[in-house]
């Protein structure tokens, strides 16, 4: 009953606004720093009032952009990037971040240096593939499954093309969608996990050669939730977990005819007792989704479960030598990937677990996530003190 309550609230923008009011105002001055310098954040207050979130990799992330503006001594302000606010952008000499703020500013004519931070491919991108999925499933089911995509307002798009330059969440495949609609310069940053302290050897059961787990959020079929269920049909030998919003969509669910080899578990705290658990029994982790900046669920089953991914290139994930390709977003590229995991020796695939891990601790730490964004940053603010003296 709880989680239903929740579910309506989110869906109420009277209520939203109402809750965004009283507990997700701007935080001004976050820091209760006397700078000359601010900066304007746009992205979520909510980061910053919810300690310990281990849902999303974002929270902390957030933190860190934070505290490195801090330490260039720049005046933290934050504004939630989806609303409106009366604000003036000249009072700022940074406005970093994502949302209708961006685009806002930019309408103004802002004199200050404008960053977009992406969290996913450029807003077009993602929308249009989401738009594909909708058409896609309807022409099978004839059910327009729009609360399961990621679709996004306009203005964040265009935010993304005209502003001074871009930082994404990405590798080359994502930065491509900036390059493709008008962003002149994109940096690019990894994104981070909720990982150990150190590396935890996973024991592989017997069936984790032939288990697969499906790792999401929500907008499930802008994921390609569907696609997985359709191909493990033919798999009968296989299973299939699938973890992720369920609860939100389940009309989409309803459209979808899943077989005994597939259970869905709904959304799953990656520090309970059943992650773990899957961790044991699934070796690999499969997303065939259509637009992704680097999909963090993948890297946290990689990290945290040892799982080989098996992904589309539009979910950002570099796979090297130890994952699988889903070459098109297609039931059949998905039954292939599948395939190929099949002639997999047992050698080579806990070698690819165990390879899948690792990069996950090498490339994807909060460590190295804030070694990357405080370079960036300081080479932006010593961009701008040159600028001022000439």
């Amino acid at each position: 009953m709880l989680k239903k309550i929740k579910q309506f609230a989110k869906k109420s923008k009277t209520i939203l606004n109402i809750y965004e009011f009283f507990f997700q105002r701007p935080i001004i001055n976050y820091f209760k720093k006397d700078y000359q310098k601010k900066v304007l954040f746009s992205y979520s207050t909510y980061h910053f009032n919810k300690k310990n979130y281990s849902a999303h990799s974002n929270y902390q992330e957030s933190l860190v952009i934070a505290k490195e503006f801090d330490k260039l001594s720049y005046q933290v302000d934050i504004y939630n990037n989806h609303k409106n606010y009366n604000i003036d952008y000249d009072s700022y000499d940074v406005i970093f971040g994502e949302g209708i703020l961006m685009y806002q500013a930019i309408q103004n004519k802002t004199i200050a240096k404008t960053i977009y931070y992406a969290t996913g491919s450029h807003p077009w991108q993602c929308t249009n593939a989401s738009l594909d999925r909708v058409i896609d499933f309807y022409d099978k089911t004839k059910f327009l499954a729009i609360e399961s995509t990621r679709l996004q307002d306009y203005r964040w798009g265009l935010a993304a093309s005209l502003c001074t330059e871009v930082l994404c969440i990405g590798n080359e495949n994502t930065k491509k969608t900036f390059l493709e609609n008008n962003c002149k310069y994109v940096s690019l940053i990894n994104p981070t996990f909720h990982a150990e302290k150190e590396i935890e050897e996973i024991f592989k059961l017997s069936c984790a050669n032939k288990t697969i787990l499906y790792f999401a959020s929500y907008g499930l079929l802008h994921k390609g939730m569907d696609l997985v269920i359709e191909a493990m049909k033919d798999f009968p030998d296989w299973s299939l977990h699938i973890c992720g919003y369920t609860e939100r969509e389940n009309d989409f669910l309803d459209n979808l005819t899943i077989s005994k080899n597939t259970t869905v578990h709904g959304f799953i705290d990656i520090e309970s007792d059943l992650f773990k658990s899957l961790s044991k029994e699934c070796g690999y982790v499969i997303l065939p989704s259509s637009s992704e900046g680097i999909a963090t669920a993948v890297i946290t089953a990689m990290g945290r479960g040892a799982m080989i991914p098996i992904v589309t290139k539009e979910c950002g994930v570099d796979i090297k030598d130890f994952g699988i390709e889903i070459e098109r977003l297609t039931v059949n590229a998905v039954k292939k990937s599948i395939k190929e995991c099949e002639n997999l020796e047992k050698s080579e695939f806990l070698e690819s677990c165990k390879k899948a891990q690792i990069e996950a601790y090498e490339s994807y730490t909060i460590e190295s996530y804030t070694n990357t964004m405080r370079m960036y940053l300081l080479n932006i603010n010593n961009e701008s003190t040159k600028n001022e003296y000439q």
